[in-house]
């Protein structure tokens, strides 16, 4: 089997390249260097989201037909190479699979001079790899015909859970994630403040990168307004060992995304971090996060947007060391669904599929 795999990032700083390095690395793995072309997302004009993209997705096909040539399969590993994956799959007359991550799964993210490129893209792929139940949702609803696999993200664990048979006294609450509404944390914000006027004790840090807006003063301001000042840290971005110091002290891990217009959580790679060190993880529905949190199991589930729902999760976890102790221990082992190991079989799986499918 020979593929080509199209992303237009590597960058494993954000989720797009963490999930297309991992993807290219288990098909390298998995069916030899020798077998995957990858070409470099840099030679790729159709690599950014603009109106004159399926132009550019034609030009970058054109270019590339020879050099891919010999290839059974096409995976477009971000949703912005699927038309040019699209596009090859008629150069080259073989099938494509596109993964889809969250957002830009819902073809009404796209704005209307390339909305179709991608209704068309999504519709025509011969199996759709969304990262989770939820997304692929999203997608069935702008391209019912499609055939989906669910197919998450891989993870790699870094860390490990600490011995501990209870909560720390000071009940630590870590969120890790951009400062932007999607992610909640004025939701948060919200519910601490409800546990502060309950006299419930704990300390709360919250991680990731400062949106530019006035979004993040927004919070902070209201933080201090809910008295928060002292419980309530914004550290910003910090290093992989400070970022790793924080799991391992937290007690607790906390993001509530939420809907922000079609923007929405696909899965969650944050929540399985949390877990491996094992953390009970508090997220919410209608999300991807519902393929990771099992309510009442590894977390909680809340229903996004609603402060009150969060606070009592929050101090229902927090507050009772013997259900703290049973979700901590099944923390770890939830993420074994996720690991590349698997992960990477299922991929090599929908390829086998697709190819055979494809050939009646």
């Amino acid at each position: 089997m020979r593929i080509a795999f199209l992303t237009t990032t590597l960058d494993e700083t954000v989720g797009w390249g963490r999930y297309a390095a991992g993807f290219l690395d288990e098909a390298r793995r998995r069916l030899g260097a020798e077998n995957v072309v990858a070409p470099d997302p840099a030679r790729l004009r159709s690599r950014k989201l603009r109106n004159r993209q399926p132009f550019a997705a034609l030009l970058d096909a054109w270019k590339l037909r020879e050099e891919l040539k010999g290839v059974g399969l096409i995976h477009a590993a971000t949703e912005l190479a699927a038309p040019l994956a699209y596009v090859l799959s008629r150069f080259l007359r073989v099938p494509y699979v596109v993964s889809v991550h969250g957002t830009y799964g819902d073809i009404e993210t796209y704005a209307p001079p390339v909305r179709w490129a991608y209704r068309l893209a999504f519709s025509r792929a011969s199996r759709i790899l969304a990262v989770s139940r939820y997304t692929a949702d999203v997608v069935r609803r702008g391209s019912p015909r499609a055939v989906i696999d669910v197919v998450p993200g891989g993870f790699a664990p870094a860390g490990h859970a600490p011995a501990r048979t209870a909560p720390s006294p000071e009940r630590r609450i870590l969120a890790v994630g951009a400062i932007k509404p999607r992610k909640g944390f004025h939701t948060l914000i919200e519910a601490l403040g409800l546990l502060k006027a309950r006299g419930f004790a704990f300390q709360a840090e919250c991680v990731g990168p400062k949106a530019a807006s006035n979004y993040v003063e927004t919070v902070e301001k209201r933080a201090k307004e809910l008295g928060l000042g002292e419980r309530v840290r914004f550290t910003g971005v910090v290093s992989d060992d400070d970022l790793a110091a924080a799991y391992a002290r937290a007690d607790l891990f906390v993001l509530p995304s939420e809907h922000e217009g079609t923007a929405f959580e696909g899965l969650g790679l944050v929540y399985l971090e949390a877990m491996s060190y094992g953390l009970p993880v508090i997220g919410c529905l209608d999300s991807g996060a519902s393929d990771v949190i099992q309510d009442g199991v590894n977390g909680a589930l809340v229903p996004p947007g609603n402060p009150e729902k969060l606070a009592a999760a929050i101090e229902r976890v927090l507050g009772d060391a013997a259900l703290w102790k049973k979700l901590s221990d099944a923390a770890p082992k939830s993420i074994d669904r996720f690991r590349w190991q698997v992960v990477g079989q299922d991929m090599r799986n929908a390829y086998e599929k697709t190819i055979s499918e494809y050939a009646r």
